[in-house]
C-alpha cells in the first residue's frame, strides 16, 4: 500500500514542476505504483519532453525515491495526459506490423530504438505468446527489441 509518506514524496516531487496536488492521482496494484498527472494536453508537452525523455526521467527519479530502503521493488509508472496509453496503442500497431513480417519471413525483425520502459512493455506483450518471442540487442540509445519466431 502507498503510505502517506510516499504520497507526500510524490506530491512534493511533482510540486517541483509547478504541479498542484489536485492534479496528481496516485494508485497502486500489488507490484506497481501509478502516478497520473492530470494536465491539459496543451501543457503536457513540457512534462513529456522529446521522445518522452522528461517523463521517463521523472519516472526513474520517483522510482528511485520510492524504492530506496525497500525490500520489495515496486515498478513506478508516471503518465501525463494519457500519453502512456496513446503511446502503447502506437507500439501495438508497430508490433502487429513487425509480427506479420516475422511470420512471413520466418526470421527475426527489429523494432526501431525505444526507451527502456517501451522495450519492457513489448517484452511483456510476448511473455505468454506461443508463436513469437522477443529479445533485446545493442547498447545505449541503439538498443533494439527483436521479434522472432519461437522455436
Amino acid at each position: 500500500m502507498v503510505t502517506n509518506d510516499e504520497t507526500k514524496v510524490i506530491k512534493q516531487f511533482c510540486g517541483l514542476f509547478g504541479l498542484i496536488e489536485d492534479r496528481i492521482i496516485v494508485s497502486e496494484t500489488e507490484e506497481m505504483i501509478t502516478v497520473v498527472i492530470d494536465v491539459p494536453e496543451s501543457e503536457a508537452g513540457r512534462f513529456i519532453g522529446r521522445f518522452a525523455a522528461t517523463l521517463d526521467a521523472m519516472q526513474l527519479l520517483l522510482s528511485m525515491m520510492l524504492n530506496r530502503d525497500q525490500v520489495e521493488h515496486r515498478h513506478v509508472v508516471v503518465d501525463v495526459a494519457g500519453y502512456r496509453s496513446r503511446r502503447l496503442e502506437t507500439l501495438k500497431g508497430m508490433v502487429d506490423r513487425v509480427q506479420r513480417e516475422v511470420a512471413a519471413a520466418g526470421s527475426p525483425r527489429a523494432l526501431p530504438p525505444l526507451s527502456a520502459s517501451e522495450r519492457r512493455e513489448i517484452h511483456l506483450m510476448f511473455k505468454d505468446n506461443g508463436k513469437f518471442t522477443t529479445f533485446s540487442q545493442g547498447e545505449g540509445p541503439d538498443r533494439r527489441v527483436f521479434i522472432a519466431p519461437r522455436t
